[in-house]
């Protein structure tokens, strides 16, 4: 099955770097977002990211769980993130993490798509729902 819709970031802290030397930075944050479309939920998104200055490469792993209605199935669940980028391009993937459904969510699985377009994040889901 597929899901989709956009979401907004409703709160971003400031990124706390932990441990910055050698021209290589590290750094941890936390993010909330509102889910709209096939799936209503709140999230909350605890990110650590590095980034090289000089080049711009970057990448960041997150852990984001996220709780409402999906297709009409309430409960929650918990994403995943692993994400790249340097100048050849960059790389995004979103999962759901196994065993982390609860409710009328329990035994979901899948796989999260993230586009931005300007301002505008959209998000598609495939899924399995037992």
């Amino acid at each position: 099955m597929r899901a989709s819709g956009t979401f907004t970031v409703d709160a971003w802290e400031p990124e706390t770097p932990y441990d910055q030397r050698d021209g290589v930075d590290l750094g941890h944050t936390t993010l909330r977002k509102t889910f709209a479309g096939d799936m209503t939920a709140t999230s909350e998104v605890h990110m650590t990211s590095v980034v090289v200055p000089a080049t711009q490469s970057a990448a960041y792993v997150a852990i984001e769980r996220v709780a409402g209605t999906l297709a009409g199935r309430g409960g929650s669940f918990v994403l995943q993130h692993s994400a790249t980028a340097d100048s050849s391009g960059q790389s995004l993937v979103v999962t759901v993490v196994p065993d982390t459904g609860t409710g009328e969510l329990t035994g979901l699985t899948g796989s999260l798509l993230i586009t931005k377009d300007g301002d505008q994040h959209t998000w598609s889901l495939d899924y399995t729902l037992d």
